[in-house]
């Protein structure tokens, strides 16, 4: 499994005067891992994106990417987030559902593909898009744009008003004249619409009950979970690597995640051989 990939993101987002698609991204380490489960569980899912993905972009365009992965919309890092998992862990993600039927509530277990949740590259660049709408009684052009997780970040600044919050977020995404009911009421919509890879919607049956149901499915959230579950286990394995080759805890947490297991599979194997 290569350390580093280049990714073509579904949206974009204009460096200087050019609009580009392109960025490469690296895998997980486990200096990563620690972060997520320490102190990126502190923060607010927007903020641990977007310190995640500032540690494990290595370019968007031809530009550095600390500056950019807040800018970029919703839909690209949610992008960017399921390439990172393929790259550390591969494709195939194992998921737990509940039902959501209140007097069901089964338990189903949904296995998933990276490769099946990326979206490919929307047909339309740019920032802004038009659309005519009605609102206060008549036909209106509005400009918008899909949100960022800069906006997503202001916006989460107003919780726990998640009313006022949504609000904010609709209107730092509009130019011009404010955001009426009207336009408050179609616009998620279509900013759903012009960025289809920000809400990955899974469709779903309940073997149990037999309705249809259908769940947000969040990367940020999968990732953050998945690390947690693991317990002390990435300790475990610095302790091993640092016991039997003698590297440093900083040499092996810098390591590439896939990297790092590779050497845990050729020490099971070498035990496994003597004790044959």
């Amino acid at each position: 499994m290569p350390a580093s990939l280049a990714v073509t993101l579904p949206h974009g987002i204009r460096v200087g005067s050019e609009w580009t698609r392109d960025a490469r991204i690296r895998s997980l380490t486990g200096e990563e891992e620690e972060f997520l489960r320490g102190e990126g569980a502190g923060l607010r899912p927007v903020e641990r994106t977007t310190a995640l993905l500032a540690r494990c972009v290595e370019s968007v365009g031809p530009a550095e990417p600390s500056a950019l992965v807040a800018e970029l919309t919703v839909g690209d890092r949610e992008a960017l987030l399921l390439q990172l998992r393929r790259l550390t862990f591969g494709d195939r993600l194992d998921a737990v559902v509940a039902c959501p039927v209140t007097d069901c509530g089964e338990r189903l277990d949904v296995e998933l593909s990276v490769a099946e949740l990326l979206v490919e590259p929307y047909a339309e660049e740019g920032e802004w898009q038009e659309v005519r709408v009605e609102s206060g009684g008549a036909t209106r052009t509005v400009r918008f744009r899909a949100p960022t997780g800069a906006d997503q970040a202001a916006a989460a600044g107003l919780a726990p008003d998640l009313e006022e919050a949504a609000r904010a977020l609709i209107e730092r995404c509009v130019e011009g004249a404010g955001v009426d009911d009207a336009l408050a009421r179609v616009l998620p919509g279509l900013m759903s619409e012009r960025d289809p890879q920000a809400e990955l919607m899974l469709s779903l049956d309940c073997p149990a009950c037999g309705r249809g149901f259908r769940v947000l499915f969040d990367t940020g959230d999968y990732l953050q979970r998945e690390l947690t579950a693991r317990g002390d286990e990435l300790y475990e394995e610095v302790h091993q690597l640092a016991l039997h080759y003698h590297w440093s805890e900083r040499e092996i947490m810098a390591m590439p995640t896939g990297k790092r297991r590779r050497y845990l599979e050729l020490l099971a194997q070498t035990f496994e051989g003597t004790a044959a």
